[in-house]
């Protein structure tokens, strides 16, 4: 309901205190580049600048223009930051410097701005943004095809979907909006004089999206921009200052509708004179609640017709019309109200047409009545505007009867005007249980019961006393006052509980579309939720681009599907991303309502929903939950697209990070080996006479430890591989520690040569119970980076102790005392082909070692971490493996 109290509206008073608060934003709004909106953005600042104002250009993007470039000078700017992307420098936006500079209004041209990955913020509104938040006023540029609500209407113009979009809100933001315009010819003629883009770029544009065409249509959407924007400005304006409107400065068309057929009439009547003045229009319905199934019926048909002729509807709840229309025109700054006749005569003062009380009651709307329509469709029986239930009959008249029967027993102790209380309850009653006419009801049955048996002369309905003739009356005035109060708040109490569970439904439906992770999920929320609101059957499906391709997701019932005529239906609509079927336009004797499903002409899905077994008819409420439970399921089947493919698009680049690391490592680590081996080779073949013995022995000794090398990257690999695919077998044997690391240092044997090994753990350990070959080949690849990365003659100290604490478990400690691994990268040492950041040719192998470790650990359940050596110096890899126990066999098992 609307109020007519003419105070300042809170809200507005809000809405303008927000916008002086923090800094403010000023917009020069374009139709297309080149209309000058920097040039005129520079010129006014620099006539603020000469008025004493402290002006600071952020950024000002010229294009090379000469006179935009002049307007620059004598401003104080801020530099841009340098930002490294892919190799190459760019300069963008510093945003700490301007809030470090603080200036009285700062210039950031470009609003729709992408900037370079690594920068705070990943575009320029979002700078602005934060500007606006510490308190610096911002003037900015922007052009009506990146604002995000018009971005749909733009690609239909031009056929090119902005990708650089900003939202609408920003917009309503701004304390102030400039509309900088330029007609057609102008543009296209700047253009061929090469002032907007060089004459290459010129030609290019004008054959395509500055012919003249697009650039009209673009006028228009900024002029419609900034007409909004200003009607907006002035209804805040009212509303906070508290003045009555309407403000005539924009045409707008209030039509009111009652549910019958010449509304029909009515309504294009409206919209042709919509046409003729360039009109907002809408239309409204007074619902009172007594309105019954074939007018809602009516109505529905009306407010689809409304749609269709491009206006907007909206049904108010009351119980005054002529109230609720006055109130809401006001509210929405309407100037010009249009009803239809109402031919029929009226003799109560009360029961006026509303044209003539509209008339009465105001001077400050037009209105307009529209004759009937002249064709006569021959006289229907008018339907009363309430049904009588027999269920609710029934139950009103034993609570008259009840009354009755309580008043008979009270009539010794109470006087008659107390006696008529019992009857006033049945009316409440009859009220609250049945609604406003079995209230009516129940006051005139309890009118004539209370006046058969209880006045006298009794048994009849003749009254001699006046005493009692003034306490019947009374009683039956209240009675029908009484009853119609609580069948208005009954309704009102229906309605609130109405609102209360669709409110609560859309937020558990929002809730979960918000966690569902992939398509299926997201499309069983939404069906689910349609069938729980509509009992209908549904279907989602997937796509549809032929009869015979029609693939179905999820449906409710389960076995539940389209038919070949409903098929090519949705063929149809997936084809022309129109909704097709029941209640529509199209192929509407279809059983079946298909609704396409589509996020910036992206396609998503389809919805079916069986209406024709509806137990009852769409509402227009019903029909606008339809659309917003269809639109809330879109957006969520277009997040989780997003992140499928987001996911995809992570997955296929580590595959390629990764190949390229195995390319690079193969590249480096087989062919090191392989050429020393050769080398090896040929110069004992070649120069065997003339090598010494220890010469000899020194090449053999080096093929054979390449070939060790070799032996060990290859198996790496392979281990690498079955540990990938989840091949990998763990065959446990008994086996003591000392056996594992003795085979693990004698397989090293030369290239441990260049350091000293020390061991250290108690000599009664117990037994492991492991796979003997994995344990080995994982400390063979711990000890093998440990020496690497060790100094000539550093320690390799090997300890080993036993963990009291908790389960019994085995802790392997190998330090070294080479450079150490710093606490940020600590975790990443056991990623596959990490090496320590020294590229392909680094020195310290593949960066497949430790990576296999932590799989062959973790295969028996144990961990593998890296931590600082002893006294801060050099690197120690931890390994904890547990010993025999209960666990064991169940962690063999998963």
């Amino acid at each position: 309901m609307y109020s007519a109290d003419q105070r300042p509206d809170p809200n507005a008073l809000l809405k303008a205190a927000r916008r002086e608060a923090r800094g403010c934003l000023r917009v020069f709004l374009g139709a297309a580049p080149g209309v000058g909106k920097t040039y005129t953005m520079l010129r006014t600042a620099r006539e603020r600048a000469e008025e004493g104002d402290d002006i600071v250009i952020g950024v000002v993007e010229s294009h090379g223009r000469a006179d935009t470039e002049a307007l620059c000078e004598g401003v104080s700017r801020i530099p841009l930051a340098p930002l490294q992307h892919h190799g190459r420098t760019f300069y963008e936006f510093d945003i700490d410097a301007a809030l470090e500079r603080r200036p009285t209004i700062l210039l950031v041209d470009e609003l729709a701005h992408r900037n370079i990955p690594g920068s705070r913020h990943p575009r320029r509104y979002q700078d602005i943004e934060e500007l606006l938040d510490a308190g610096i006023d911002v003037w900015t540029t922007v052009n009506v095809q990146h604002l995000e609500s018009l971005n749909d209407d733009v690609a239909r113009i031009t056929g090119i979907r902005m990708r650089e979009t900003v939202p609408d809100a920003l917009l309503e933001r701004a304390r102030d909006v400039s509309l900088v315009d330029l007609t057609p010819e102008e543009l296209l003629e700047r253009l061929r004089r090469g002032k907007v883009y060089i004459p290459e770029q010129a030609r290019a544009a004008m054959e395509g999206y500055f012919n003249e065409s697009n650039l009209n249509a673009l006028r228009e959407l900024a002029i419609q921009t900034m007409a909004e924007r200003v009607d907006a400005d002035v209804k805040v304006a009212m509303d906070a200052s508290g003045r009555a409107g309407p403000w005539p400065v924009r045409p707008h068309l209030l039509v009111v509708v009652n549910g019958s057929e010449d509304d029909v009439s009515l309504v294009r009547a409206a919209h042709r004179m919509a046409e003729r003045r360039l009109a907002v229009w809408r239309a409204v319905y007074v619902d009172k609640g007594v309105a019954s199934p074939e007018q809602q019926l009516t109505i529905e048909k009306i407010f689809s017709l409304v749609t269709r002729l491009g206006g907007d509807s909206l049904r108010l709840q009351g119980h005054s019309q002529l109230g609720e229309v006055l109130n809401y025109a006001r509210s929405i700054n309407a100037t010009t109200i249009m009803v239809g006749r109402d031919g029929k005569r009226r003799w109560w003062p009360w029961s006026r047409p509303l044209a003539q009380r509209l008339i009465a009651h105001t001077d400050v709307f037009d209105i307009v009545v529209v004759a009937k329509s002249s064709v006569k469709q021959g006289r229907r029986k008018r339907q009363p505007s309430w049904r009588v239930r027999p269920p609710q009959l029934l139950t009103t008249s034993l609570a008259v009867m009840a009354s009755l029967g309580i008043a008979h027993l009270l009539e010794p102790w109470l006087e008659l005007a107390n006696l008529s209380l019992v009857f006033l309850a049945a009316v409440l009653f009859s009220a609250v249980w049945a609604g406003t006419a079995m209230a009516m009801f129940s006051a005139v049955a309890g009118f004539l019961i209370f006046n058969f048996f209880f006045t006298e002369p009794r048994l009849t309905f003749a009254m001699v006393e006046r005493g009692q003739l003034l306490t019947v009356v009374f009683f039956f005035l209240v009675a029908l006052v009484v009853g119609q109060l609580a069948g208005r708040g009954r309704q009102r109490l229906v309605a609130l509980r109405a609102s209360r569970d669709q409110t609560q439904l859309l937020l558990r439906y929002a809730e979960q579309l918000s966690i569902a992770t992939d398509s299926a999920s997201a499309a069983k929320v939404g069906v689910d939720t349609l069938v729980q609101c509509f009992e209908v059957p549904v279907i989602f499906i997937e796509t549809a681009e032929s009869a015979s391709e029609v693939r179905v997701v999820y449906a409710l019932p389960d076995a539940e599907r389209l038919d070949m005529t409903a098929k090519q239906a949705a063929v149809w609509s997936w084809q022309h991303q129109k909704s097709s079927g029941q209640g529509t336009q199209t192929l509407s004797q279809q059983a079946w309502r298909l609704l396409p499903l589509a996020v910036q002409g992206e396609k998503v899905g389809m919805l079916a929903l069986k209406l024709s077994a509806s137990p009852k008819a769409l509402t227009h409420e019903s029909e606008a939950l339809i659309d917003t439970l269809a639109r809330q399921l879109s957006m969520a089947l277009e997040r989780t697209r997003l992140v499928a493919e987001l996911n995809t698009t992570r997955v296929s680049e580590e595959n390629e990070r990764l190949r390229s690391a195995l390319l690079s490592s193969v590249s480096h680590d087989l062919r090191t080996p392989l050429a020393s081996i050769i080398g090896s080779t040929s110069s004992l073949i070649e120069l065997k006479p003339q090598l010494s013995d220890s010469d000899q022995r020194e090449l053999l000794d080096g093929i054979l430890s390449e070939s060790e090398r070799l032996n060990r990257y290859i198996q790496n690999l392979l281990d690498m591989t079955r540990l990938g695919h989840g091949t990998l077998k763990i065959e446990r044997d008994w086996v003591s520690f000392d056996d594992v690391i003795n085979s693990a240092l004698k397989r090293l044997g030369q290239s441990l040569k260049h350091v000293v090994v020390r061991k250290q753990w108690p000599t009664n350990l117990p037994l492991l119970y492991v796979h003997p070959a994995l344990i080995e080949q994982a400390l063979v690849n711990v000890l093998d980076n440990a020496q690497r990365f060790s100094p000539p003659n550093g320690e390799l100290l090997i300890s080993v102790h036993l963990k009291d604490e908790g389960p019994s478990v085995l802790v392997i400690k190998i330090e070294d005392e080479g450079p150490g691994i710093s606490p940020g990268l600590r975790e990443q040492v056991f990623d596959m082909f990490y090496s320590g950041g020294d590229g392909d040719r680094s020195a310290h192998g593949s960066g497949l070692g430790l990576a296999i470790c932590r799989g062959m650990i973790g295969a028996h359940g144990g961990t593998i971490t890296a931590d600082v050596g002893a006294n801060g110096k050099g690197t120690a890899i931890i390994i904890i493996l547990p010993l025999l126990g209960a666990d064991i066999g169940r962690m063999d098992e998963e």
